[in-house]
């Protein structure tokens, strides 16, 4: 019997009876097939699953005082980022071709749904780069930008009817304008950020003029291992993976994910688009296959090289499978797979992928030479593979039965000129979405790093995240005396600078960062202190009596100096409570010690002087 496929494909007529047998209520909101509409719904979810796998994979490279604080991130990255994105992002994307206003999702529910799994993607890439010393609010408020700015921008201009998308820019499913934004975005606050504490042993930090670019607040010393006894103790050292199992099984989630992420931008399975989803799910699977091949790290004599598992089982009978190259590298061969996974053929797909694993153990081997923290390997996995994925769009194109875009040709099958031309406008692209996703993210982070604080404290970091930003504690705090000092010590000192905050009412010196108050420590010391040191009235000076003070040089130099005697006398007294308890002197709040003056030499530790020299 033949099949007549006007009989099971949907014709012209599909729409009006499916509107004739709906309730008038739901008229307006019935835009596609009913089985587009269940795919998409369905892809979409998968692709907000990924969210585990990135928590996953980014928790098994994160010290255990800090996992459940990225669990917390990537759960919030997509409980906020879906308002975001539902206020104000959704209709900056799509707000032409929608037609959609401020909260407002349109009648495409499906559509708007399937969107936001893409942009809680892009903005997650932050959350595995930045492990282990940002702030949790301070990266909250980045991470929203980033779903309900800096991604929907990317996405208007190449799939919500923006010139790139006008003049021909191929992105299927986001390889530039999803990966590549998310990866830019992550190097740009990874190096305002600056590096995990200890990360590098002999690290060194920005110089002028790229400290002033930078940010950069604190000397060598401060990122370096800790010297200060106590620290040392509650110090962990650093390891590049201390969960291999738990990193394996992120990766199998984000492999899974990724068979969604791409077939899904079809957005649609009828009228021949099943085929194109085929296609795609085919060449994603090969594409990783072919990276996972290319990136296996062979380790001989102390020297590691990158090269294919085939290669390197015939060299040696010795061999090193590492786990943290092998599974960035599969991560990188997907990324590359996205924008192109519907334009070419089958056999290119594992060269696309064995390409991607090359490019990103390559980065992500210089990012360590150049002493960039990417604590994932997020920069290099999802940054040049998803460059290198979109210019393959223009190299490797060919039609075919399922082309995502049947009018592009690449260069090496017969694309001619046009091939050229369109290689042009590919990189064009990459280097547009390059730039929107570096300016926008470096205004953020130095808009957030000045009003309350990028980079948690140097206590907030050594402690760890997990208990300081979510009063988690396993235990260790009640058994760990050195945890509970540095605790200690962090809380005297915060105490100490609210009761001197009325201070910067009379002479303002510099923002005072609100980060450190996220922890309600608990307020007063004894009676003893507090007859060492009274506190002054919260208004010493009556401004409103003054004749205006604020321009009278003479009288700000007064107040400017009685505030450096205070100062000194709250070093003082901080020096004498450290000796009672046996404390360090050392400031670990990270905001440079200042009464290092004052520590005579029967202090059990030198305190690490931060000085104007030390920045330069």
């Amino acid at each position: 019997m033949d099949l007549n496929p006007a009989q099971v494909l949907p014709d012209a007529s599909w729409l009006m009876k499916m509107q004739a047998q709906a309730l008038p209520e739901c008229l307006a909101f019935r835009t596609r097939h009913r089985a587009d509409v269940a795919f998409i719904v369905t892809m979409a979810g998968r692709i907000i699953q990924m969210q585990s796998g990135f928590a996953m994979l980014e928790s098994a490279y994160a010290q255990p005082n800090n996992a459940a604080n990225i669990m917390m991130k990537n759960l919030l990255d997509l409980c906020i980022g879906v308002l975001a994105f539902y206020i104000f992002g959704y209709t900056i994307a799509f707000g032409e071709t929608e037609d959609v206003g401020i909260a407002d999702a349109g009648f495409d529910l499906a559509h708007w749904f399937c969107c936001f799994s893409y942009a809680t993607t892009a903005a997650t890439i932050n959350s595995g780069a930045l492990a282990g010393r940002v702030a949790f609010f301070p990266y909250l408020a980045l991470s929203t930008m980033m779903t309900g700015l800096v991604y929907p921008i990317s996405a208007r201009l190449v799939w919500g009817g923006g010139w790139l998308q006008q003049m021909g820019f191929v992105d299927f499913a986001g390889s530039a304008t999803v990966h590549l934004v998310g990866a830019v975005s992550a190097l740009v606050s990874t190096m305002i950020c600056g590096p995990r504490i200890g990360r590098f042993p002999e690290y060194r930090a920005w110089r002028k003029p790229l400290s002033w670019i930078f940010g950069e607040k604190h000397n060598d010393q401060y990122y370096r291992v800790p010297e200060d006894p106590v620290e040392k103790k509650v110090f962990i050292p650093f390891r590049r993976c201390r969960h291999p199992v738990q990193l394996l099984f992120g990766t199998f989630l984000l492999l899974v994910g990724f068979l969604a992420f791409n077939p899904a931008s079809t957005f649609s399975i009828t009228d021949g688009n099943d085929l194109v989803m085929a296609h795609a799910s085919a060449t994603t699977l090969l594409a990783a296959a072919g990276a996972g091949v290319g990136g296996v790290t062979t380790a001989r004599n102390g020297t590691a090289r990158l090269t294919g598992m085939a290669y390197s089982m015939a060299r040696t009978r010795s061999s090193v499978v590492r786990v943290p190259e092998l599974t960035n590298a599969v991560i990188g061969g997907l990324v590359a797979s996205c924008a192109c996974c519907t334009v070419i053929p089958l056999p290119i797909a594992p060269l696309v992928g064995l390409i991607a694993s090359l490019l990103t153990l390559s980065v992500e081997e210089l990012l360590v030479y150049v002493q960039v923290d990417d604590a994932v390997g997020a920069v290099a996995a999802h940054g040049p593979s998803g460059a290198w994925g979109t210019i393959a769009v223009s190299l490797f194109a060919q039609k075919h039965c399922g082309a995502g875009n049947s009018e592009v040709v690449g260069i090496f099958f017969g694309g001619g000129t046009d091939g050229w031309k369109h290689l042009g406008i590919q990189t064009l692209g990459v280097l547009i979405l390059t730039g929107i996703s570096l300016g926008f993210t470096y205004v953020i982070v130095m808009l957030v790093d000045f009003l309350f604080g990028f980079r948690c404290s140097r206590a907030c970091e050594l402690i760890g995240l997990d208990f300081w930003e979510h009063q988690f504690d396993d235990g260790s705090l009640q058994t760990n005396n050195d945890k509970a000092t540095l605790f200690g010590l962090a809380q005297m000192r915060a105490d100490l600078s609210r009761r001197n905050r009325h201070l910067d009412s009379v002479v303002p010196k510099k923002w005072r960062s609100p980060a450190k108050s996220y922890m309600d420590v608990t307020a007063s010391e004894n009676s003893s202190s507090s007859e060492v040191f009274p506190v002054p009235h919260p208004h010493p000076v009556n401004v409103a009596n003054e004749k205006d003070v604020h321009g009278d040089k003479a009288t700000i130099q007064k107040l400017a100096k009685k505030v450096e005697d205070l100062e000194h006398k709250i070093s003082l007294l901080t020096v004498g409570m450290l000796r009672d308890r046996s404390k360090t002197t050392e400031d670990i709040c990270g905001t440079g010690n200042r009464f290092s003056r004052d520590v005579s030499e029967e202090s059990p530790v030198a305190p690490v002087r931060t000085t104007k020299s030390d920045r330069m």
